[in-house]
């Protein structure tokens, strides 16, 4: 039987058709992308998301009162909180570097003193940013509690910095990075009493089209190449292993230690994303839509970590107590949290994102083209 807080949201027709059917989607063959270094020689770096792909926004927001803003936060590259929910750089700081660009500028909502041009591009990103705006919450009866830094925001950020700027008549030469957002929409849902995976599991469609719609606005603007993060293992994140923690060993997979269904979550988003692209391309020919696959490119490592000199893939470095260092009571940077001394040696830095051993593994894979792939033509896939 459906639970009733999913019905009550409208997110479930029948649990038992997705028993019952296969879904199958058009869209473009992913061919793997040549190096990032010779594409093209970008001139900038404009960005979206939520707090992997965050520069500095939501410590701007909060008045520098944010864990990002104090230590242990930042100490491994810039030896100091940088804004990132990292011990280090994040993958959009890897791809700045890699094409020879500085680290892109957080937006601050127009009121960054440092890049009032933004020449070499904005980072729109907010930490806790949603995909679905709080009016699509509100319509499902809904309260979802935090600051709206949905992208309809973020989309009118950039709508403002074009009405300031002629940053738009280089757009030609950016690349426009979409990171991975989704995941505070399913986690807000996923905490709420009663609320399963499999109705999280029929946010996933509204999600997916919101993400579509705000990448071809921008397209609309005149962005010509754009890189679209996938979600990541949902699964094997600290922060849901410890929501759903259970007994049951066959609720986790045998050589992860990751939550199957959170996974099995991860990939439904990830399938009906890259069908969108595929669509997106073909409205857009004269466009190169991008998509970067954090999903296997994670799951490689949780798979065979000492391949990559991890040793540890599902407890965080820096956090509470609990079997994953992670507690909803002392978070990453309160006083009374501990944390790892060497976290390069660790996924997962603060029990919600990653380190930057983490984020390199997965820039060097999308620089090098092994995780990153052109929609550019036609291949049908089965929803599993």
């Amino acid at each position: 039987m459906a639970d009733r807080s999913c019905v009550e949201l409208g997110l479930l027709s029948s649990i038992s058709l997705m028993a019952s059917y296969s879904f199958f989607f058009f869209f473009f063959l992913l061919l793997l992308l040549q190096p990032l270094r010779s594409l093209s020689c970008y001139s900038a770096i404009f960005s979206f998301g939520d707090s992997l792909t965050d520069t500095g926004n939501a410590v701007y927001f909060a008045g520098g009162a944010d864990p990002a803003n104090r230590l242990p936060y930042g100490e491994t590259y810039f030896r100091r909180p940088a804004g990132r929910y990292s011990d280090g750089r994040i993958v959009l700081d890897f791809l700045a570097q890699a094409l020879g660009l500085p680290l892109v500028p957080p937006y601050d909502a127009g009121h960054n003193p440092e890049a009032s041009d933004f020449a070499s591009g904005a980072n729109f990103a907010v930490a806790g940013a949603s995909a679905l705006s709080p009016l699509y919450y509100q319509a499902k009866g809904l309260n979802v509690s935090g600051e709206d830094y949905s992208l309809d925001t973020q989309l009118k950020w950039f709508r403002q910095m074009l009405q300031f700027s002629h940053i738009g008549d280089t757009f030609d030469d950016a690349l426009f990075f979409v990171g991975e957002i989704g995941v505070n929409d399913y986690n807000n849902l996923l905490s709420m009493d009663g609320t399963s995976v499999d109705c999280a599991r029929w946010l996933v469609p509204s999600i997916v089209q919101r993400i579509g719609s705000a990448i071809d606005e921008v397209l609309q603007t005149g962005a010509r190449t754009v890189m679209v993060a996938g979600m990541f293992p949902l699964g094997c994140i600290p922060l849901f292993l410890t929501m759903f923690l259970r007994q049951q060993s066959d609720a986790y997979e045998p050589e992860t230690g990751c939550l199957k269904s959170l996974n099995l979550l991860s990939q439904y988003h990830n399938l009906l994303l890259q069908n969108e692209l595929g669509q997106i391309q073909k409205a857009h020919p004269r466009s190169k839509i991008i998509y970067a696959d954090f999903y296997d490119n994670l799951m490689s490592v949780y798979r065979s970590p000492e391949q990559f000199g991890i040793k540890s893939t599902v407890v965080a470095c820096c956090g509470g107590e609990g079997p994953y260092n992670f507690s909803f009571s002392v978070m990453c940077g309160d006083p009374t949290s501990r944390w790892c001394s060497h976290p390069l040696n660790y996924m997962c830095w603060d029990g919600m994102h990653f380190t930057e051993a983490a984020s390199r593994v997965i820039a060097r894979n999308i620089i090098d083209g092994s995780s990153a792939h052109f929609s550019n033509s036609t291949k049908m896939l089965a929803d599993t």
